[in-house]
């Protein structure tokens, strides 16, 4: 087993003491790995540690569908399709406005 490079607390710690554990996290400025019988059970993290983390992962799905868009741009042939081969039929030459749509 390889052993982790992170701080680690007993769920048994955490029973008796979960702000020690918070307050862990916020001044190493990691997550806290709460292990039960040696084995990784959660991570503890402040609410700005997880909030940089939602962060951080919604921009890394934004640059990986920027690349996915920047790759079928550089792929296109310049092929078109109709509309009745997109979707079946023709689009109507006027919006509805009392299409049930605000």
């Amino acid at each position: 087993m390889k052993i982790l490079d992170v701080p680690t607390v007993s769920t048994s710690e955490v029973k008796k003491n979960p702000t020690k554990i918070a307050k862990m996290a916020a001044e190493l400025d990691t997550g806290i790995y709460v292990l039960n019988r040696g084995k990784a059970l959660s991570v503890t993290l402040t609410p700005e540690q997880y909030q940089q983390l939602v962060a951080d992962q919604e921009a890394l799905l934004d640059l990986k569908t920027e690349q996915r868009a920047l790759a079928a741009i550089q792929q296109d042939d310049g092929t078109r399709l109709h509309e009745t081969e997109a979707i079946g039929h023709r689009l109507p030459n006027e919006i509805d406005s009392n299409d049930g749509w605000e």
